[in-house]
C-alpha cells in the first residue's frame, strides 16, 4: 500500500479521534458546570442552589455515565477496538435520556440555549456514530 493511500485510509480515523475529543471536552465542560454549582463556585449562589435542586438523581446518573462512557469510547477508539461503537451508542442513549429529562427543567432552559446545544450535540454524536460504523466495517476497529 502506498504512503498516499495509507494517509487517505487513516483520514476518517483521525477525524473520528478529533470529533470524539470534542465530545469528551463538551461533556467535561458540562460536568464542570454541574460540579461548580455543587461546590458553590457560582457568583449567584441562589441560582446555583436552584440549579442543583432542579436535577434528579436519575438525570445525574445518565449524565455522568454519558461523560464517562465518552472517555471510554475515545480510549477504545485510540486502541483500535471495535467495542468503541457499542460503548458510544450507550453513551448516546444516556445523553438523550438526560436531554429528555432536562427538557422539562425550566431553570436549565433559562440558563442556556437548549435548542442550540441539543442540535450541536446531536449532530456531533451522529457524525461520530457514522464514522465508528464506517471504520468498524472497514476493519480499522477490531
Amino acid at each position: 500500500m502506498s504512503e498516499a493511500s495509507m494517509k487517505q485510509r487513516d483520514t476518517p480515523f483521525y477525524i473520528l479521534i478529533g470529533l470524539l475529543s470534542v465530545q469528551v471536552a463538551y461533556g467535561l465542560y458540562w460536568a464542570g458546570y454541574d460540579v461548580s454549582a455543587r461546590l458553590d463556585l457560582w457568583e449567584n449562589q441562589a441560582l446555583a442552589t436552584a440549579f442543583v435542586h432542579s436535577l434528579t438523581m436519575t438525570q445525574e446518573v445518565f449524565f455522568f455515565s454519558h461523560v464517562a462512557l465518552n472517555m471510554v469510547a475515545l480510549g477504545l477508539t485510540l486502541a483500535g477496538r471495535h467495542w468503541a461503537l457499542p460503548v458510544f451508542i450507550l453513551s448516546f442513549v444516556c445523553d438523550r435520556a438526560d436531554w429528555v429529562i432536562m427538557g422539562s427543567n425550566n431553570l436549565f432552559s433559562i440558563l442556556v440555549d437548549v435548542d442550540t446545544w441539543a442540535l450541536f450535540s446531536f449532530t456531533l454524536q451522529g457524525a461520530i456514530i457514522a464514522l465508528l460504523v464506517f471504520l468498524r466495517f472497514e476493519g480499522r476497529l477490531r
